[in-house]
């Protein structure tokens, strides 16, 4: 008697179709919520010290690129400041505005499961230009390097399909566009 591997009426065809990505899985549903924790406490503690103003942002920017002997971080890439320089600065209001939304629906969004993959991939980018922002400086950078590693296995792993609304939302309207939502 042989046993199929894929299929589901074996207890390892179970596991094998469980593993495949698009189920998820309990540690990558648990490291999302980890992930949607620390992003919402940050942000709770960025809304507390005005971080989202126009002088929030602007002074952290001068913060990163100020030498650490002089208070700052003493961040090294030159031509990310001026990337900031020229596109962030100059729109600190609104980019802080945007900001405020975006990183609070990011982490709602990985806390509870919903939209998980686009939050990941959010997650992505916004530890990527932390990386960027400290790189050089005073700041461990390493964190935004395990940071970002974990919003891409939670992405790659279908994060929200165990105990996440993308489950739910899946099971209801079938797979999401481009695999992106949910």
């Amino acid at each position: 008697m042989t046993t199929d591997m894929t299929s589901p009426d074996t207890d390892a065809g179970a596991m094998a179709s469980s593993a495949d990505g698009a189920n998820g899985s309990m540690a990558v549903a648990l490291l999302r919520i980890t992930l949607g924790v620390i992003i919402l406490v940050t942000w709770w503690g960025n809304v507390g010290n005005d971080f989202y103003t126009a002088d929030g942002i602007e002074g952290f920017i001068n913060w990163l690129f100020t030498a650490e002997e002089e208070g700052g971080n003493g961040s090294s890439l030159g031509f990310f400041q001026s990337i900031l320089d020229a596109t962030v600065v100059p729109a600190a209001g609104v980019v802080g505005f945007v900001q405020l939304i975006i990183e609070g629906l990011m982490g709602l969004g990985l806390l509870v499961g919903g939209m998980t993959r686009l939050a990941s991939l959010g997650a992505m980018g916004f530890f990527a230009i932390l990386f960027l922002s400290y790189f050089g400086g005073g700041e461990w950078i390493w964190t935004y390097v395990l940071l970002f590693m974990a919003a891409l296995t939670v992405f790659m792993g279908w994060g929200g399909r165990v105990l996440g609304l993308d489950q739910a939302i899946a099971k209801a309207r079938g797979a999401s566009p481009a695999g992106l939502l949910w």
